[in-house]
Protein backbone atom coordinates (compact mmCIF):
# COMPACT_ATOMS: atom_id res chain seq x y z
CA UNK A 1 0.00 0.00 0.00
CA UNK A 2 1.39 3.41 -0.79
CA UNK A 3 1.52 6.04 1.72
CA UNK A 4 0.42 9.65 1.39
CA UNK A 5 4.02 10.31 1.47
CA UNK A 6 4.94 7.92 -1.04
CA UNK A 7 2.52 8.93 -3.53
CA UNK A 8 3.83 12.31 -2.92
CA UNK A 9 7.16 11.55 -4.39
CA UNK A 10 5.70 9.61 -7.32
CA UNK A 11 3.86 12.53 -8.81
CA UNK A 12 6.84 14.59 -8.00
CA UNK A 13 9.13 12.34 -10.57
CA UNK A 14 6.10 11.44 -12.91
CA UNK A 15 6.35 15.37 -13.22
CA UNK A 16 9.75 15.87 -13.56
CA UNK A 17 9.71 13.07 -16.16
CA UNK A 18 7.08 14.46 -18.14
CA UNK A 19 8.49 18.43 -18.26
CA UNK A 20 11.92 17.08 -19.20
CA UNK A 21 10.70 14.83 -21.66
CA UNK A 22 11.87 15.78 -25.70
CA UNK A 23 9.22 17.35 -27.21
CA UNK A 24 6.81 18.30 -24.09
CA UNK A 25 5.24 21.40 -24.92
CA UNK A 26 3.75 21.60 -21.47
CA UNK A 27 6.55 23.56 -19.94
CA UNK A 28 8.81 25.16 -22.78
CA UNK A 29 12.13 27.69 -22.04
CA UNK A 30 11.31 30.85 -22.98
CA UNK A 31 14.03 31.96 -25.22
CA UNK A 32 16.59 34.94 -24.38
CA UNK A 33 16.08 38.17 -27.06
CA UNK A 34 19.37 37.23 -28.51
CA UNK A 35 18.24 34.05 -28.95
CA UNK A 36 15.36 35.46 -31.23
CA UNK A 37 17.01 37.68 -32.69
CA UNK A 38 19.63 34.92 -34.05
CA UNK A 39 16.60 32.89 -35.07
CA UNK A 40 14.74 35.60 -37.06
CA UNK A 41 18.28 36.33 -38.75
CA UNK A 42 18.81 32.40 -39.81
CA UNK A 43 15.28 32.27 -40.88
CA UNK A 44 15.81 34.78 -43.36
CA UNK A 45 18.53 33.41 -44.50
CA UNK A 46 16.84 30.23 -45.07
CA UNK A 47 14.01 31.97 -47.55
CA UNK A 48 14.81 32.06 -50.91
CA UNK A 49 11.93 34.30 -51.76
CA UNK A 50 11.14 37.07 -49.44
CA UNK A 51 8.93 40.59 -49.91
CA UNK A 52 8.81 43.25 -48.00
CA UNK A 53 6.97 47.24 -48.11
CA UNK A 54 7.95 50.24 -45.92
CA UNK A 55 8.00 53.79 -45.64
CA UNK A 56 11.18 55.92 -44.84
CA UNK A 57 11.39 59.78 -43.64
CA UNK A 58 13.48 62.47 -42.48
CA UNK A 59 11.99 64.36 -39.27
CA UNK A 60 13.60 67.39 -37.86
CA UNK A 61 13.59 68.70 -33.96
CA UNK A 62 13.05 71.97 -35.25
CA UNK A 63 9.75 71.35 -36.75
CA UNK A 64 8.32 68.08 -35.73
CA UNK A 65 7.88 67.07 -39.03
CA UNK A 66 8.66 64.44 -41.65
CA UNK A 67 10.72 65.71 -45.02
CA UNK A 68 11.88 63.53 -47.85
CA UNK A 69 9.33 60.83 -47.24
CA UNK A 70 8.74 58.02 -49.63
CA UNK A 71 7.38 54.35 -49.54
CA UNK A 72 9.49 51.58 -51.16
CA UNK A 73 9.32 47.73 -51.55
CA UNK A 74 11.82 45.22 -52.36
CA UNK A 75 11.71 41.10 -53.27
CA UNK A 76 13.97 38.72 -52.52
CA UNK A 77 14.67 36.19 -54.84
CA UNK A 78 16.72 32.88 -54.51
CA UNK A 79 18.51 34.08 -51.45
CA UNK A 80 21.13 36.33 -52.83
CA UNK A 81 19.31 38.67 -55.66
CA UNK A 82 16.91 42.01 -54.24
CA UNK A 83 15.35 44.10 -56.48
CA UNK A 84 13.96 47.70 -54.42
CA UNK A 85 11.69 49.84 -55.43
CA UNK A 86 11.05 53.30 -54.32
CA UNK A 87 7.73 55.62 -54.93
CA UNK A 88 7.74 59.02 -53.92
CA UNK A 89 4.81 60.76 -52.37
CA UNK A 90 1.86 61.75 -54.27
CA UNK A 91 2.50 59.56 -57.27
CA UNK A 92 -0.21 58.59 -58.82
CA UNK A 93 -0.84 54.28 -59.16
CA UNK A 94 -2.07 52.89 -62.06
CA UNK A 95 -4.24 50.39 -59.89
CA UNK A 96 -5.94 50.20 -56.47
CA UNK A 97 -3.84 49.44 -53.51
CA UNK A 98 -4.24 48.28 -50.10
CA UNK A 99 -2.80 48.59 -46.80
CA UNK A 100 -0.72 46.17 -44.93
CA UNK A 101 0.51 46.98 -41.22
CA UNK A 102 -0.44 51.05 -41.77
CA UNK A 103 1.38 51.41 -44.66
CA UNK A 104 0.63 52.04 -48.41
CA UNK A 105 1.07 48.39 -50.06
CA UNK A 106 1.01 48.89 -54.06
CA UNK A 107 2.45 46.25 -56.48
CA UNK A 108 5.45 46.29 -58.01
CA UNK A 109 3.88 47.06 -61.23
CA UNK A 110 2.64 50.03 -59.90
CA UNK A 111 5.84 51.22 -59.03
CA UNK A 112 7.97 50.25 -62.09
CA UNK A 113 5.19 53.04 -64.06
CA UNK A 114 6.29 55.94 -61.50
CA UNK A 115 8.49 58.63 -62.68
CA UNK A 116 9.08 59.97 -59.31
CA UNK A 117 10.52 56.59 -58.23
CA UNK A 118 13.34 54.41 -59.29
CA UNK A 119 14.33 50.83 -58.87
CA UNK A 120 17.95 49.09 -57.98
CA UNK A 121 18.92 45.16 -57.75
CA UNK A 122 21.29 44.20 -55.80
CA UNK A 123 23.82 40.77 -55.15
CA UNK A 124 24.66 39.74 -52.10
CA UNK A 125 28.43 38.36 -52.83
CA UNK A 126 30.51 36.95 -49.49
CA UNK A 127 27.95 38.67 -46.88
CA UNK A 128 27.71 41.58 -48.78
CA UNK A 129 24.93 43.81 -50.86
CA UNK A 130 26.43 44.77 -54.17
CA UNK A 131 24.34 47.36 -56.21
CA UNK A 132 23.89 46.38 -59.55
CA UNK A 133 23.61 49.84 -61.21
CA UNK A 134 24.87 51.23 -64.52
CA UNK A 135 27.95 53.42 -64.31
CA UNK A 136 25.29 56.86 -65.16
CA UNK A 137 22.90 55.86 -62.38
CA UNK A 138 25.39 55.51 -59.56
CA UNK A 139 22.62 56.91 -57.38
CA UNK A 140 20.16 53.91 -57.39
CA UNK A 141 22.68 52.08 -55.19
CA UNK A 142 22.51 54.39 -52.50
CA UNK A 143 18.87 52.81 -52.03
CA UNK A 144 20.71 50.05 -50.00
CA UNK A 145 20.53 51.66 -46.78
CA UNK A 146 16.96 50.74 -47.50
CA UNK A 147 17.57 47.26 -47.43
CA UNK A 148 15.97 45.94 -44.14
CA UNK A 149 18.03 42.41 -44.89
CA UNK A 150 20.96 43.96 -45.05
CA UNK A 151 20.25 46.25 -41.73
CA UNK A 152 19.66 43.28 -39.84
CA UNK A 153 22.97 41.36 -40.98
CA UNK A 154 24.98 44.60 -39.81
CA UNK A 155 23.13 44.61 -36.75
CA UNK A 156 24.37 41.26 -36.15
CA UNK A 157 27.78 42.70 -36.54
CA UNK A 158 28.00 45.19 -33.80
CA UNK A 159 27.54 45.90 -30.49
CA UNK A 160 24.29 46.13 -29.08
CA UNK A 161 21.48 46.12 -26.80
CA UNK A 162 18.72 43.68 -27.41
CA UNK A 163 15.74 43.47 -25.14
CA UNK A 164 12.17 42.02 -24.75
CA UNK A 165 9.68 44.97 -25.30
CA UNK A 166 6.34 44.86 -23.25
CA UNK A 167 3.35 44.60 -25.08
CA UNK A 168 4.09 41.03 -27.05
CA UNK A 169 1.16 39.07 -27.58
CA UNK A 170 1.06 34.95 -27.41
CA UNK A 171 2.20 35.06 -31.37
CA UNK A 172 4.46 37.43 -31.31
CA UNK A 173 7.90 38.77 -29.59
CA UNK A 174 9.00 42.05 -30.21
CA UNK A 175 12.63 42.83 -29.60
CA UNK A 176 14.36 46.67 -28.47
CA UNK A 177 17.68 46.51 -30.22
CA UNK A 178 19.84 49.36 -29.78
CA UNK A 179 23.18 50.04 -31.38
CA UNK A 180 26.19 50.82 -29.58
CA UNK A 181 26.95 54.44 -29.90
CA UNK A 182 30.42 54.29 -31.12
CA UNK A 183 28.97 51.58 -33.57
CA UNK A 184 26.13 53.79 -34.54
CA UNK A 185 28.15 56.66 -35.61
CA UNK A 186 30.39 54.72 -37.60
CA UNK A 187 27.91 53.09 -39.26
CA UNK A 188 26.00 56.55 -39.93
CA UNK A 189 29.41 57.88 -41.09
CA UNK A 190 29.97 54.86 -43.48
CA UNK A 191 26.27 55.45 -45.00
CA UNK A 192 26.40 59.34 -45.50
CA UNK A 193 30.39 58.61 -47.26
CA UNK A 194 28.68 56.28 -49.77
CA UNK A 195 25.50 57.97 -50.20
CA UNK A 196 28.13 61.29 -51.21
CA UNK A 197 30.23 59.24 -53.20
CA UNK A 198 27.04 58.03 -55.47
CA UNK A 199 26.04 61.77 -55.34
CA UNK A 200 29.55 62.90 -56.61
CA UNK A 201 29.87 59.91 -59.68
CA UNK A 202 26.19 61.10 -60.72
CA UNK A 203 26.84 64.48 -60.49
CA UNK A 204 30.27 64.22 -62.43
CA UNK A 205 28.76 62.24 -65.02
CA UNK A 206 26.13 64.82 -65.98
CA UNK A 207 28.89 66.88 -66.21
CA UNK A 208 30.67 65.71 -68.68
CA UNK A 209 27.77 65.95 -71.07
CA UNK A 210 27.34 69.71 -70.43
CA UNK A 211 27.47 72.25 -72.81
CA UNK A 212 28.55 75.47 -72.50
CA UNK A 213 31.54 75.12 -70.13
CA UNK A 214 34.49 73.44 -70.62
CA UNK A 215 34.38 69.79 -69.68
CA UNK A 216 37.42 70.22 -66.84
CA UNK A 217 36.51 73.81 -65.92
CA UNK A 218 32.92 72.41 -64.49
CA UNK A 219 34.88 69.06 -63.17
CA UNK A 220 37.24 71.46 -61.41
CA UNK A 221 34.23 73.79 -59.95
CA UNK A 222 32.34 70.73 -58.73
CA UNK A 223 35.58 68.70 -57.15
CA UNK A 224 36.42 72.11 -54.71
CA UNK A 225 32.40 72.56 -53.87
CA UNK A 226 32.64 68.54 -52.73
CA UNK A 227 35.92 69.14 -51.04
CA UNK A 228 34.23 71.58 -48.80
CA UNK A 229 30.92 69.42 -48.36
CA UNK A 230 32.87 66.57 -47.23
CA UNK A 231 34.89 68.53 -45.14
CA UNK A 232 32.02 69.81 -42.89
CA UNK A 233 30.32 66.52 -42.93
CA UNK A 234 33.33 64.83 -41.52
CA UNK A 235 33.95 67.99 -38.87
CA UNK A 236 30.02 67.48 -38.15
CA UNK A 237 29.94 64.08 -37.76
CA UNK A 238 32.80 64.35 -35.41
CA UNK A 239 31.32 66.13 -32.83
CA UNK A 240 27.69 64.15 -33.31
CA UNK A 241 25.88 61.54 -31.26
CA UNK A 242 24.33 59.10 -32.73
CA UNK A 243 21.22 56.82 -31.31
CA UNK A 244 20.15 54.04 -33.22
CA UNK A 245 17.29 52.04 -31.95
CA UNK A 246 15.24 49.09 -33.93
CA UNK A 247 12.28 47.43 -32.88
CA UNK A 248 11.70 43.82 -34.46
CA UNK A 249 8.62 41.91 -34.22
CA UNK A 250 9.17 38.09 -34.50
CA UNK A 251 6.62 35.33 -35.69
CA UNK A 252 6.69 33.17 -32.62
CA UNK A 253 5.83 30.11 -34.18
CA UNK A 254 7.86 30.19 -37.47
CA UNK A 255 10.62 32.29 -36.19
CA UNK A 256 10.60 34.62 -39.06
CA UNK A 257 10.79 38.56 -38.34
CA UNK A 258 7.17 40.26 -39.69
CA UNK A 259 8.11 44.12 -39.17
CA UNK A 260 11.29 46.04 -38.27
CA UNK A 261 11.02 49.68 -37.76
CA UNK A 262 14.07 52.13 -36.83
CA UNK A 263 14.87 55.70 -35.67
CA UNK A 264 18.16 56.95 -36.12
CA UNK A 265 19.20 59.86 -34.18
CA UNK A 266 21.90 62.58 -34.92
CA UNK A 267 22.66 65.54 -32.59
CA UNK A 268 24.79 68.05 -34.26
CA UNK A 269 26.45 71.37 -34.39
CA UNK A 270 25.88 73.27 -37.65
CA UNK A 271 28.05 76.13 -38.90
CA UNK A 272 26.85 78.76 -36.83
CA UNK A 273 27.37 76.46 -33.77
CA UNK A 274 23.73 75.90 -33.31
CA UNK A 275 22.94 72.63 -31.78
CA UNK A 276 20.49 70.44 -34.60
CA UNK A 277 18.85 67.15 -34.13
CA UNK A 278 17.75 64.99 -36.99
CA UNK A 279 15.86 61.65 -37.27
CA UNK A 280 15.68 59.24 -39.98
CA UNK A 281 12.55 56.91 -39.65
CA UNK A 282 12.27 53.75 -41.15
CA UNK A 283 9.28 51.21 -40.64
CA UNK A 284 9.49 47.98 -42.67
CA UNK A 285 6.82 45.04 -43.10
CA UNK A 286 7.72 41.80 -44.60
CA UNK A 287 6.01 38.97 -46.58
CA UNK A 288 6.81 35.76 -46.82
CA UNK A 289 5.83 33.16 -49.94
CA UNK A 290 5.20 29.41 -49.57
Amino acid sequence: MITRQGMRTLMLLLSVVIISAPGCGLIQRERTPEEVFSMALSGIAGKEKLGFVGEAGLRRESSGLFENQFKFEGKLENHDQLTLQTRLPGAVTTAGSGRTGGMEATTSANLVDQPSGFSASFQRKKGQWEALTSEHEPLRGSLSRYNPIAQLENIDRMNKTIKSEYGSGRRTRILRIELAPEDAKAWAATQLNDEMNAIKAEYMHKASNFKGMSKAKLEKELTQIWQQGEASMTQMMKQAKVQTVYHLTVDRKTGLPLRLSSESQVTYQDASNKSNKEALVMDVNFKTYD
